[in-house]
Order: structure tokens, then sequence, then C-alpha cells
């Protein structure tokens, strides 16, 4: 792959770090009536994020990318603190949403690349697709919970 590609997906990777830290953190912070039940739900999300880091972990290593450990970071992104779901909620919608764009452009960024690197471009193809409808879901059943 391409240094320039390998580049976004370690950014993207940062993002899924993001995500990972964002839903545990509030997972313990959040407050209310149904504290309980969006624990629940948060945790699951780091858990389904984390899930995520170690998919793009593995990819970026079965790509047999030479990377220096300076180079793959866990490190997260800012993110606000909160303890109202709602506004939780609102955010890990607006963070999901993020990331839908960046693998749809991902996906696009793959079909110019199918043509010097064919057997990778089809399997990273694969790999965002579904990180794409995995957020996706993520994101319709957020909205859902705040209608």
């Amino acid at each position: 792959m391409p240094p320039e590609f390998v580049k976004v997906m370690l950014a993207d990777l940062r993002n899924e770090c993001t995500h990972l830290q964002f839903y545990l953190y509030h997972a313990a912070a959040v407050r209310g009536l149904h504290r309980v039940e969006y624990q629940e739900f948060f945790d699951e999300a780091a858990r389904s994020e984390m899930k995520h880091v170690r998919q793009f972990l593995d990819r970026l290593f079965g790509l047999n990318v030479l990377l220096s450990p300076h180079q793959i970071s866990l490190e997260a992104h800012d993110f606000p603190q909160m303890t109202d779901a709602h506004n939780i909620l609102r955010h890990a919608c607006s963070l999901e949403t993020q990331v839908i764009d960046n693998y749809a452009l991902r996906l696009q960024q793959l079909e110019s690349l199918s043509a010097t690197n064919p057997v990778e471009a089809a399997y990273l193809t694969v790999f965002y697709e579904n990180q794409l409808q995995d957020s996706y879901e993520d994101r319709d059943n957020m909205r859902q919970m705040l209608a």
C-alpha cells in the first residue's frame, strides 16, 4: 500500500481510539435516572470500539507495513466530557458521522488504488465496507435512542 494510504489508516486508527476512550469515559461519567442502562450501552460500545482498534492494528500489521513504534499510536483526540446521556449520545452520533464520511472516502480512494495494488485494495475495500456498516448502524441506533 502507498505510504499516503497507510497515513490515512493510522488517522482512522486514532479516531477509533478516540471512540473507545469516549465510550469508556462516558460509561463512568453518565448521570441520571437511567444511568445503569446507559452505562451498559456505553460499555458495550467501548467493547465494540476496542474490536475496531484491534482490527485496524491487524490490518496495518497484516499489510507488512514497516512502521516504527512511534508511528503506531493509540492516542485519542480530545473530546468533551459530559454527564448528560442525551448530550453524550448526540456527540457520539457526530463522532460516528465523521468516520462514516471518512470510510466512504476511503472506499473511493481504494478504487483508485486498485490498478496498482489490486489484492490489497480489494481486501481493504471489504474491511472498510464492514467498518462503514458498523458505524452506520451504531449511529442509526443512537439516533433512534435520541428520538
